[in-house]
């Protein structure tokens, strides 16, 4: 399905003082799905308050009506590319809703151009088409319909969108008995139940209660990253830096600053305290005005210091699993305790001693590409993409991670490196392709199906793969099978596993059990999937004491 919006041009076309700015690469290589070409939207307004239609009529015909005219919106001109997020900041009344309107079809511009391409959900008004005295489950065939569903559609879709709003004890009750909360959480869970093509989003992710915001934030997080292309409007300066790619900055309908979501946010924010210096000195009458300067004198004039980068300072207000080493030299808070963090050290040391036979490495690695599976917070993914690789993709069926995993990714500037919300187990390694290295640490021995895995990455492989175990008890012998005697050798044994806990920890499995390879299990099952050699690489002298113990170990397979 294509969506297109078109209104004539009614003024001549030309060049705007604020055309996007340049891309890279990699998105300039995507098609632009949004695209507004001078965009304005215009109102006429009476200037003085008329109560009645009757007295409007009346005052009209006798030409005592004077009229005054507001540009909501002024020849604004952008494109938002292909699977990326688009933000849009700027004061209370800068036009941010309005350009969403125009986008989303509720509102026709009065002149310029506006093309939209495939699946549209606008989450602009949350729950907008509810009807009161309608149970639950009947606004939500009534919104999806509304929303383009067919009846079929919203039957396959119902469980989910129930499940998600967690509405099963009142999905039957009038709407009017619900709370705000409970309705503006259908709402979204019927707006999102099937992945559009583009995503509106203006001011609703403070949806319920933080139970709920987070899967918010997570369903939001798992559509980015399978293609969707995001277009979101906040005053939450944090959630801008977080989450979008670049930025645009309305000011009184105007767009003043476009690009990379850091500079516009630093843009905005030069402007606003300028304004507001002005205003104090008394050249000013409007504090919260983001000065008519282009957005590059801005930046000139109130240039930050060099290590001022606002996706590090936002990285640095919280605590990461890992110490990430940040460009200005700064280091990340880790959440382990002392002494226990030198795990990762260890890990790292050990992968990069494994990676020391390939000799793409010593010629600039112009063809390596590498695979974290279970890339968590994407710590090792950075170290591949840092370590001369040239394309690093992480992995991890947790969207909270992926969306920690891209905010490091943008705050360092990388660009060979990519994050995706993905489950191992469901990739098929004929569209997914190949990588020299892959990675799987810390995953084997936290999934109900190890071999499962093993088999999977080995598809996913050319080179080697590198695996971290923690080893369960062995066991060796033989034993009846299905006769005296008739006996099956001991191959190694596999632990069962209460993962309970770890579930509900970023870190750990997604199932309630696991099953725990012991040494020689692993072994015997690497080889017997075709590895052509395995072994278990050396902990280094100064070692995290499970390395040094020989308890866990990071085992290198090699095709």
């Amino acid at each position: 399905m294509s969506l297109l919006i078109e209104s004539e041009l009614v003024t001549p076309t030309r060049k705007s003082d604020t055309a996007p700015d340049a891309l890279p690469d990699a998105v300039n290589a995507r098609a632009a799905v949004i695209r507004l070409e001078q965009v304005t939207v215009e109102y006429r307004a009476p200037r003085e308050r008329i109560r009645t239609f009757k007295e409007y009529a009346i005052r009209l015909l006798q030409g005592g009506v004077k009229h005054e005219e507001f540009q909501a919106l002024r020849e604004v001109t952008f494109d938002v590319r292909e699977g990326e997020v688009f933000g849009v900041i700027g004061h209370n009344g800068a036009g941010k809703s309005t350009l969403l309107k125009v986008i989303s079809r509720v509102l026709k511009p009065t002149r310029g151009r506006v093309r939209v391409q495939g699946r549209v959900a606008p989450l602009l008004e949350l729950g907008a088409g509810f009807h009161p005295e309608l149970s639950g489950r009947e606004n939500v065939f009534l919104n999806g319909t509304l929303l383009g569903f067919k009846r079929a559609e919203i039957e396959a879709m119902f469980d989910d969108i129930v499940d998600f709003a967690d509405l099963w004890d009142f999905i039957d009750a009038p709407l009017r008995t619900y709370s705000t909360g409970m309705g503006m959480r259908l709402g979204f869970a019927v707006a999102t139940a099937a992945r559009p093509d583009v995503l509106i989003v203006d001011e609703v992710l403070a949806v319920g209660d933080e139970n709920f915001q987070d899967k918010c934030a997570a369903r939001m997080a798992e559509f980015r990253q399978n293609g969707t292309t995001v277009l979101l409007v906040t005053h939450d300066v944090g959630l801008a830096l977080a989450i979008c790619d670049r930025a645009a900055l309305l000011d009184h309908g105007q767009l003043r600053a476009i690009g990379p979501v850091g500079e516009v946010v630093e843009a905005y924010h030069s402007a606003i305290t300028e304004s507001r210096a002005t205003h104090r000195s008394g050249k000013a009458t409007d504090a919260d005005s983001v000065a008519d300067k282009k957005p590059s004198a801005v930046a000139r004039q109130n240039a930050p210091a060099a290590d001022a980068n606002p996706l590090e300072e936002l990285v640095l207000k919280r605590k990461w699993f890992y110490r990430f080493d940040l460009p200005s030299g700064r280091q990340t808070d880790c959440s382990l305790p002392p002494g226990m963090e030198r795990i990762h050290e260890t890990r790292w040391t050990m992968i990069e001693k494994a990676l020391e036979p390939l000799p793409e490495l010593t010629k600039g690695a112009v063809s390596l590409t590498a695979l974290d599976v279970g890339c968590n917070q994407g710590y090792f993914a950075l170290k591949l993409a840092g370590h001369g690789f040239r394309h690093v993709v992480g992995i991890d069926a947790r969207a909270v991670n992926i969306q920690d995993a891209d905010l490091i990714r943008r705050a360092c500037g990388i660009d060979n490196l990519h994050f995706r919300h993905l489950d191992l187990l469901r990739i098929n390694p004929k569209e997914f392709g190949q990588f020299d290295v892959v990675l799987l640490l810390g995953l084997i021995f936290q999934t109900e199906n190890p071999i499962g895995m093993l088999r999977a990455v080995k598809g996913l492989a050319r080179r080697m793969v590198i695996i971290e175990a923690q080893f369960a008890p062995e066991a060796q012998g033989s034993f009846e099978w299905g006769g005296r005697d008739f006996r099956k050798e001991v191959h190694g044994s596999f632990a069962v596993i209460d993962q309970k806990i770890e579930k509900e920890t970023p870190v750990g499995g997604l199932s309630d059990l696991s099953l725990c390879p012991g040494r020689e299990a692993l072994f015997w099952t690497m080889k017997r999937l075709g590895f052509a050699r395995v072994e278990i690489l050396p902990p280094p002298a100064d070692a995290y004491e499970q390395f040094a113990r020989g308890h866990r170990a990071l085992v290198a397979g090699y095709l």
